[in-house]
Parts: C-alpha cells; sequence; structure tokens
C-alpha cells in the first residue's frame, strides 16, 4: 500500500507571520505606553520649592549689598553714565531679585498684573514697579528717578 506524503492536493497550510510584525505591534504599544508616562509626567502638578529660611546675618548682607547697587545706579544716572530709562529699568530688576533673593518668590518673571494680583506680601514690590514703569516704557523720558530709588531703598530695608 502506498502511503501519501504531505497534504492531501489541494490543501495549503496558512502562511506564518513575518517576525517582524510582532516586533512592530510591540514597539506600538511601547510608543502608547511612552506617550501617556510622558503626558502624565509633563503635567502632574509640581512641588512647590520652599527656600531655606534665610538667616538674619544674609538678609543684611543683602539689604547693605542691593542698597548699595540702588545707589551706584541713582549716581550713573546722575552722572550721565546711563539713561534715565535704564536707571529706571536697573532698578526694577534689582527690586525683583531682592525679593526673589530673600523670600523665593519668582518676582522676576512677574508682570506689573501679576504683581498687584498676587497682593498681600508684594504690594510693597508692585506699588515701587508702579512707579518704575513710566520711566521704563514711556516713550519720552522724562520722570526721576530719585522718587522711585528711594522707595526701592524702603521696600529693601524692610522686607522680611
Amino acid at each position: 500500500m502506498l502511503v501519501a506524503e504531505g497534504p492531501p492536493p489541494g490543501f495549503y497550510a496558512p502562511d506564518p507571520y513575518a517576525v517582524t510584525w510582532l516586533w512592530v505591534g510591540i514597539a506600538g504599544f511601547a510608543a502608547i505606553a511612552l506617550w501617556y508616562g510622558w503626558v502624565w509626567w509633563s503635567t502632574r502638578e509640581k512641588p512647590v520649592v520652599v527656600p531655606p529660611r534665610i538667616t538674619p546675618d544674609r538678609l543684611s548682607r543683602l539689604r547693605s549689598d542691593y542698597t548699595r547697587q540702588i545707589e551706584v545706579v541713582v549716581a550713573r544716572v546722575e552722572a550721565g553714565e546711563i539713561t534715565a530709562r535704564r536707571g529706571h529699568q536697573q532698578l526694577s530688576v534689582l527690586v525683583r531679585h531682592f525679593v526673589q533673593e530673600v523670600s523665593g518668590i519668582r518676582a522676576p518673571t512677574m508682570t506689573l498684573t501679576d504683581l498687584h494680583a498676587s497682593g498681600g506680601r508684594l504690594t510693597p514690590v508692585s506699588a515701587v514697579v508702579a512707579q518704575l514703569y513710566p520711566g521704563e516704557f514711556a516713550p519720552a523720558e522724562g520722570t526721576t528717578l530719585l522718587g522711585a530709588a528711594a522707595q526701592a531703598t524702603a521696600v529693601v530695608a524692610r522686607w522680611t
């Protein structure tokens, strides 16, 4: 008797999938999982960084440094080394950086509206910046720097 080897005529076994498609599918699932992980990580609430308590010694050093820098800006404007507009801008930067260095509040990146909206503790800073804005952004230079410099010095002297 003859035994037929192989499948009967007309029967074709299914072709196996290429291994490549398995890896494409795994890579697709991995990409989706990474996307969801990145979206979760990038949109989660960031922890609030509380700056370390500033020591009284360092606070007094910062006050004297920033007061001296304010006086230097006023002297440079009076000597004609820089314009009044540039002096207003430098005073604004000094006050904002002092507040950030002492309290950790990101005042250098806040607009006047942000400072006003913060209220409470930032009220003196917003008052100084409001007084400096016309000198910084007015079409023509014409405002005096002395009033704003005195107010900036007062904020530096009293800020805790």
